[in-house]
């Protein structure tokens, strides 16, 4: 507890009064005040005066100055125009920071070696979803909340396991690094959080069929208790407009139809979303020539 506390948390307060900043929830502004935290989050990415590095949800800048001080470049992205203010003043000595005001999930972020923020909990679906659809980087350490880090690494048939994670796994390589105390932010979240990194990588598939997939998870996993057949006839006769002879065609070749969905692992569906890509390609192919 005690690594969480003290002249980090003083000096956070009073930056936060010297500007009449309230920090505000809504957009999941809870400031790292653990220097231990800001150096596991050095150390789990391995900077080095190479890297250019990308920050999303500079806060203040405590994690942003530590950054500065060995990164090459150091990207910060920030939202709120009154920590802007904060962070330009703290950072007014450092020629390599480019403070960056803008919403996160509405920009494209610049190419970088790595990713190392303390994400707004507010936005961390949308944004992990972004990060590996988009990769520009070769890893990012990223604070979650805890059950959030523990969906991107939950286990097939788990009551967590989930679209969230087959999604991110199959788009990223995840490690949870370790547990962090609520008291490591101030002001403290509800919930304890959790340092991950993600490592993007490369499916085997063409870019179409992931892409293809992204959306019928969604579609499958509205029946996560189900067994495959009955939310993908949904699918094909609701979304794509098939007839029954042409969902019996489709039920004959894609595997695993009597798998329950939250059952599936992560390589199962990649199979299931590849053959049904190609035989849907044919189904309406045909219509269309026809």
């Amino acid at each position: 507890m005690a690594s969480c506390m003290g002249s980090l948390l003083a000096e956070t307060k009073r930056i936060l009064r010297l500007f009449n900043i309230r920090p505000r929830k809504k957009l999941g502004q809870n400031f790292v005040v653990s220097r231990r935290l800001i150096e596991d989050l050095i150390s789990f990415s391995s900077l080095s005066n190479h890297d250019v590095v990308l920050e999303i949800g500079a806060g203040i800048g405590s994690l942003t100055l530590a950054l500065a001080d060995v990164a090459r470049k150091v990207f910060a992205v920030e939202v709120d125009s009154r920590l802007v203010k904060v962070l330009k003043w703290r950072l007014k000595d450092y020629d390599n920071v480019e403070v960056i005001q803008a919403d996160a999930l509405a920009i494209e972020f610049p190419v970088v070696d790595k990713i190392v923020s303390n994400l707004p909990f507010s936005i961390s679906s949308p944004l992990t979803f972004k990060l590996i659809e988009e990769p520009k980087f070769r890893f990012a350490v990223l604070t979650y909340q805890k059950e959030f880090a523990e969906r991107l690494v939950a286990k097939p048939g788990t009551h967590q396991y989930g679209r969230l994670t087959v999604a991110v796994g199959l788009f990223a390589e995840v490690d949870l690094l370790r547990y962090v105390s609520r008291n490591c932010f101030y002001p403290p979240p509800d919930v304890d959080a959790a340092v991950v990194k993600l490592t993007p990588k490369k499916l085997e598939s063409p870019s179409e069929v992931e892409e293809f997939l992204l959306e019928l998870l969604k579609w499958l996993f509205s029946q996560r208790n189900r067994k495959l057949r009955s939310p993908l006839l949904h699918y094909l006769t609701k979304v794509r407009g098939l007839s029954a002879e042409e969902c019996s065609e489709v039920v004959r070749v894609v595997p695993y139809m009597e798998v329950r969905v939250r059952d599936l692992t992560p390589r199962q569906f990649i199979e299931i979303a590849d053959v049904l890509f190609r035989r849907l390609r044919i189904i309406e192919g045909s219509e269309l020539s026809g």
